[in-house]
């Protein structure tokens, strides 16, 4: 029997060893660059396609905003919302009072009245054109230049105490005297014949009725622009 030493056998199966990755080696040689090989098809900016052998680039979309128009309440023409070019402040509500500048106004618990009150606003806007042409024509050191500058500051006031009024309480106001003269029909209370007869809560369902009616008719007056219901012509600084 033929013996291998211990020597001739590591010997041996190094060369085996060498052999195999000789083989491995090979085998990878062989294989195709997947990689390397691959074809993108891209899109271009203005509609094409071109071919490359790098992955496309990755295009985020931007979305364009969507521009919407605010509405205004009651269906109010938008000029009417304008804000008045010799503004020095800007008006601040709750449901209690309303501050601009240096006035001040209380509604004395009664919210509904105010937001009534407010669509007297194409007033305001008169009130404020006026003291801007006399602020405009008198001297620039005098006393009167002084005294119109305030007033037309206070008109500004007024105008913006009405809009900021109608922005915010338009919608709970008339929602709320819409549920009351529900309930007046309701009752029979939206006459005045109950009133007159001093039927208790008669006359507060009535007064609801009333205001409501009110609100209603004025706010569509004012659905037309501003410079459609006055023949003043429009001044320089509200063109």
């Amino acid at each position: 029997m033929f013996i291998l030493s211990t020597k001739a056998l590591s010997h041996t199966f190094g060369q085996a060893q060498a052999l195999l990755r000789l083989c491995l080696l090979s085998l990878l040689l062989l294989i195709p660059d997947v990689t390397q090989a691959a074809i993108y098809s891209c899109a271009t900016s203005n509609g094409g396609r071109i071919f490359q052998d790098r992955p496309c680039p990755i295009v985020i979309q931007q979305k364009t905003p969507v521009k919407t128009q605010r509405l205004m309440p009651f269906g109010i023409h938008e000029s009417w919302f304008e804000l008045p070019q010799q503004a020095q402040g800007r008006a601040y509500c709750d449901r209690r009072r309303c501050e601009c500048g240096e006035l001040q106004r209380s509604f004395n618990g009664s919210l509904d009245q105010a937001l009534a009150d407010a669509l007297y606003i194409d007033g305001g806007w008169h009130r404020y054109e006026t003291s801007y042409k006399l602020w405009l024509a008198a001297p620039g050191s005098s006393k009167a230049r002084h005294d119109y500058t305030r007033q037309m500051e206070d008109a500004a006031c007024n105008v913006m105490i009405s809009q900021q009024l109608l922005r915010e309480y338009a919608e709970e106001v008339t929602e709320r005297l819409r549920q009351k003269a529900r309930l007046a029909e309701e009752y029979g209370f939206d006459q005045p014949e109950p009133c007159q007869d001093q039927i208790r809560e008669a006359c507060s369902y009535l007064d609801a009725v009333e205001l409501l009616q009110r609100i209603q008719s004025d706010a569509r007056a004012l659905q037309i622009p501003r410079e459609l219901t006055d023949s003043t012509p429009a001044l320089p600084l509200n063109r």
